[in-house]
């Protein structure tokens, strides 16, 4: 069994996942061959400048699988548009943020007591107009004053998270260079320069492997 990533654009890549896991990458936008549950020990899902509720053939194929993985009971990360797939796929309605996109360097801050392997803050990226109710049965783990909903976890091996701990400079660069007209009206009134000027936290790194560690655990 392997560890999977679901890769929606090319330039939405694991990033530092490549130093913490070894895993097979499937690039949904090719029309890849995804592979059967028995193939599967943990998901990770990444994200996209698409919406949950966009018609896309391979999107609809992507939400019956990871469906399937959930029903298994195995362990799944989803990132930004990950995270809004898992939601819609417990039950959970997706839409449009009213409060506005979430475009660049903000901080997220801890809202439960559970789980010591999280910090009380993080200063990550933000790259998304979307939110979603939280799912039946899971827990609230990270928001922020525009959204609520910036993390949660399912089942205790079913993690969802609005923004990318995943980034990496070249990785930055990539989608910001790719995806820039995205950034013109986000809330936070953050540039192109002063997201690319922003240092990414090494704590970035440390916590995203702790999160996969638990996922694997459970």
């Amino acid at each position: 069994m392997s560890t999977y990533i679901l890769q929606h654009v090319p330039f939405e890549t694991p990033g530092i996942i490549e130093a913490i896991e070894s895993y097979t990458l499937i690039k949904m936008y090719e029309d890849a061959q995804l592979p059967s549950i028995e193939e599967v020990s943990m998901l990770i899902i990444l994200g996209g400048p698409m919406s949950v509720n966009d018609s896309i053939p391979w999107l609809e194929s992507e939400k019956i699988f990871i469906k399937e993985i959930i029903d298994a009971n195995k362990p799944i990360l989803g990132i930004c548009l990950g995270a809004q797939l898992i939601a819609e796929i417990l039950g959970a309605e997706v839409y449009k943020n009213p409060k506005g996109k979430e475009v660049g360097f903000y901080p997220v801050q801890k809202v439960t007591n559970e789980f010591d392997f999280l910090p009380s803050a993080l200063k990550v990226l933000h790259w998304h107009g979307d939110t979603f109710e939280l799912p039946k049965e899971s827990k609230r783990l990270y928001s922020t004053d525009a959204c609520s909903n910036q993390a949660f976890i399912y089942n205790s091996n079913v993690i969802g998270l609005q923004f990318h701990l995943e980034m990496t400079r070249n990785t930055l660069v990539q989608l910001v260079e790719e995806d820039k007209n995205y950034i013109e009206g986000s809330i936070y009134e953050q540039t192109a320069e002063t997201i690319l000027n922003t240092s990414i936290s090494s704590e970035n790194k440390k916590v995203l492997a702790e999160i996969l560690a638990y996922l694997k655990s459970n």
